[in-house]
């Protein structure tokens, strides 16, 4: 699905190579959570990485500073934990925003229908 450019241009730019984290691993943070699959590479703290991303993507309402401070004892900055969560709500917004786009489409596609009877 073609997302709107500047979307796409936002997303770019959370993925693209400059930042603290490393760019593979913010691309894979969200994917997973766009895709609701897909894995963390294995990096020190991808277990707490992981269970972050899926709190995000799942139950953000969950997400607590013992969440944050998994990531800190596990070596990551405040700047890589920052990039990792927003790439992980970016990847879930997405995925939630494309569902919206295709429930329009067939909306769309079932009043067409409609019409033609």
């Amino acid at each position: 699905m073609v997302l709107p450019k500047k979307v796409q241009d936002a997303i770019d730019a959370l993925l693209g190579s400059s930042g603290k984290s490393d760019a593979v691993l913010r691309a894979a943070v969200f994917e997973r959570t766009r895709t609701n699959a897909g894995g963390i590479p294995a990096v020190p703290g991808a277990l707490e990485l992981r269970a972050l991303a899926e709190k995000i993507d799942e139950r953000p309402w969950t997400v607590s500073d013992e969440d944050f401070s998994k990531l800190r004892q596990a070596g990551y900055s405040e700047d890589q934990i920052f990039e990792l969560t927003i790439a992980a709500a970016a990847g879930a917004g997405v995925r939630r925003f494309e569902a919206g786009l295709r429930a329009l489409e067939a909306a769309g596609d079932e009043i067409e229908v409609r019409d033609a009877d």
